[in-house]
């Protein structure tokens, strides 16, 4: 979601001077709904495989990152207005600037994100060999 993001809080600083950040950001009725549905499943998979005692128990007011990878905060996509980075995962505003991790991503599931940087990872270094190839860096 847009309006879920990390700024620089125009009033704090840390030790050193520099704006911590601010993290905006609240749970959204798909996001509530799946996790009632994961631990269902989970409750049902537990039964069938004969355990007892099975009690689930979800708070509303978890807190962001509890249980998932956190990714984000430099968009993806190819409108410079609404996103951070090209396809390539290269800046709009710096264009020697490439950031290949998981700041990207527009979103994210619950599994593990590592092969997918990786893979978008050795894709944005092919392009940036092939732009050095051609004199474009």
């Amino acid at each position: 979601y847009e309006d879920n993001q990390v700024t620089l809080d125009p009033d704090v600083v840390d030790a050193w001077g520099i704006p911590v950040p601010r993290i905006a950001m609240r749970w959204r009725d798909n996001e509530l709904a799946m996790r009632r549905d994961m631990a269902e499943q989970a409750a049902e998979m537990l039964d069938a495989m004969g355990g007892r005692n099975i009690q689930v128990r979800l708070s509303e007011k978890q807190s962001p990152g509890y249980g998932i990878h956190e990714v984000g905060t430099a968009r993806m996509g190819t409108d410079p207005r609404r996103s951070v980075l090209d396809q390539f995962q290269r800046s709009h505003d710096i264009r020697n600037l490439m950031i290949t991790d998981g700041s990207g991503f527009v979103s994210s599931a619950c599994q593990n994100p590592t092969l997918t940087i990786m893979a978008l990872t050795v894709r944005s270094c092919d392009h940036l060999l092939d732009e050095l190839k051609r004199g474009n860096v």
